[in-house]
């Protein structure tokens, strides 16, 4: 449940083109929040896309099917809403140019994943000081899971629909995405949680809401 892996041609204009203009609005706002970044910022949020780009061309076999991770939590717990959304707009616009989703619905998928990733960062800090990095961040992940899954499920909802597909196979498609959308936030969560253990142990100070290392003895 990363992108949306719907070619050229299938999606009405009237859906994706909205959702295209949508997505550069936000890129034009957030590019002026971000003005006047550092190099050093414009960097660590460059290796972070690459990181994230990488793991969404990895494929994780379940079983029949193939699982792509996003990253999209811990990437926007560290990156925070603006940046997450350029680095989702940027990493589904390469993922279009080599066969994965046409280039009309990168606007979408910029969407789908960068709701869950702007949402991730407030969830951690609204969780942190009680829980700890490593379940805050778990957490964060787990709700921007839900909500871009959620909307992937949407989006296909309305494709199906406007495919004309039969009832029989929605119900086709509902069975195997929904499991999907189940196991993505598990793993996608389990994830999280090592990348939130490891990242305080070896640089607490990247994490927002005044992380503290822990022993590296443990």
């Amino acid at each position: 449940m990363s992108h949306l892996h719907i070619p050229d041609g299938v999606l009405p204009a009237l859906l994706w083109a909205p959702g295209l203009g949508l997505a550069l609005l936000l890129l034009v706002l957030g590019a002026r929040v971000l003005r006047g970044a550092s190099p050093q910022r414009l960097a660590y949020q460059s290796a972070l896309g690459a990181l994230v780009l990488a793991a969404m061309v990895v494929e994780l076999p379940l079983g029949p099917l193939d699982y792509h991770l996003t990253l999209v939590g811990p990437v926007g717990v560290l990156l925070g809403a603006a940046s997450i959304f350029q680095v989702v707009f940027v990493a589904n616009a390469i993922l279009a140019l080599v066969g994965h989703g046409g280039l009309t619905v990168v606007g979408l998928n910029a969407l789908v994943l960068g709701a869950g990733g702007v949402l991730a960062r407030p969830v951690y800090l609204a969780c942190v000081r009680r829980w700890g990095p490593p379940v805050a961040m778990t957490a964060a992940t787990a709700v921007a899971q839900i909500v871009s899954g959620a909307l992937w499920l949407a989006v296909m909802a309305v494709a199906l629909h406007v495919q004309a597909v039969g009832p029989n196979r929605v119900k086709l498609v509902a069975g195997v995405a929904f499991p999907l959308y189940l196991a993505g936030i598990v793993i996608e969560s389990a994830v999280a949680f090592g990348v939130a253990r490891f990242i305080t142990r070896v640089r607490p100070d990247l994490l927002p809401g005044g992380a503290t290392p822990v022993e590296t003895s443990r």
